[in-house]
């Protein structure tokens, strides 16, 4: 049985705002998902962990996180900048060459095939020097014998750690362990296994796989398997892409609105031609102005539907840029489009 390698960011979304707000990494913080001003209506998505020593943590009510740390600093979520963090991630990852399956915006597997557990490690070690080295961000990873139990391994070396699990641990490993750490298994179906008398995973390996099956369905057959150590789930390689973007430096530097807007048109049709040759939609927009002092803003909105037409992506980009022109001089530009689709049916016009 080959080996996998599972890779999750660490608070990924606070990490990401660490990246360009250093001066945060010493202050407790909460990346909410309302606006500042309706801050105490949201939710956490992800904190620090200096805001973790004082009981916050995701899902958790903005409120109640305000209670237990009144000075608080509360960021609205930006979903189109940690989409461009996690795609410069999942970018570096794929160029190790195995089968790399994309979980989600701030986790990955890795197919290893028959590599062996030694050179695993090594691989792990050089894959988060290179993530902290290139992109700056923290990274934790778990290598066992299948996606399931790596995925596992990677939650219980949290932070900033390698977790190694050989095919021979798996068992003893998954022992004692309440049902809840297995993947998939949620409120409704850990209450099931509570019903049968079973609250470890070790209990469902000594329980009735045909009665597992009865109560749970094929959901209780996998379950019996993994609890044997067996992980059939597989690594789907995906080629999907998170963003499409272009950005270019102005010829001189400038704080016309003429001059910027005539470059937002080519940088938008630039991007309607790359995704027209990947077959894409778009349904958010993003325009970032980069200053003569070197600094940066970025400015996103999120469009009613999916869309393709050039039209909206320029006038979109056009208003969100007025909002970043003022009193400094600009010398770059760019657009990005996210939260893709790939083209089904007719095109969409807004």
């Amino acid at each position: 049985m080959g080996l996998v390698l599972f890779i999750d960011m660490d608070y990924f979304f606070a990490a990401c705002e660490e990246l360009r707000h250093p001066e945060l990494k010493s202050k407790a913080f909460v990346v909410g998902t309302s606006t500042i001003a309706k801050k105490e209506k949201g939710v956490v998505q992800t904190c620090n962990y200096a805001a973790r020593k004082f009981g916050i943590h995701s899902a958790m009510p903005t409120a109640q996180a305000l209670r237990l740390k009144p000075d608080l600093v509360y960021l609205e979520s930006d979903d189109e900048y940690y989409s461009m963090v996690s795609e410069k991630v999942m970018a570096l990852l794929k160029g190790y060459g195995f089968p790399t399956e994309v979980v989600s915006i701030d986790e990955a597997a890795l197919d290893l095939g028959e590599t062996s557990y030694e050179s695993a490690e090594e691989l792990a070690k050089r894959i988060k020097g290179k993530i902290k080295k290139e992109i700056g961000l923290p990274c934790t990873i778990g290598v066992s014998t299948g996606k399931n139990y790596a995925k596992m391994v990677c939650d219980d070396s949290k932070p900033n750690g390698i977790g190694i699990l050989k095919g021979e641990e798996v068992v003893p490993y998954l022992k004692d362990k309440k049902v809840e750490k297995m993947l998939g298994v949620g409120r409704k179906t850990a209450e099931r296994l509570a019903s049968m008398g079973i609250e470890k995973i070790g209990e469902i390996a000594n329980a009735d796989p045909n009665l597992l099956v009865e109560r749970l369905g094929s959901f209780g057959k996998e379950l019996y398997l993994l609890s044997k150590g067996i992980d059939n789930s597989k690594v789907v390689g995906s080629a999907s892409v998170l963003s499409v973007g272009r950005e270019r430096t102005l010829e001189k530097e400038s704080r016309s609105a003429q001059d910027i807007e005539r470059m937002l048109m080519e940088l938008s049709k630039e991007v309607v031609k790359e995704l027209g040759k990947q077959g894409l939609w778009f349904k958010g927009v993003s325009v970032k102005a980069r200053y003569s002092d070197f600094t940066e803003r970025i400015k996103n909105r999120k469009l009613n539907n999916h869309t393709d037409s050039l039209d909206t992506l320029y006038g979109t980009a056009a208003q969100l840029m007025k909002e970043l022109v003022g009193e400094k001089y600009v010398r770059k530009v760019g657009v990005r489009t996210y939260l893709l689709e790939k083209r089904a049916g007719q095109r969409k016009i807004l």
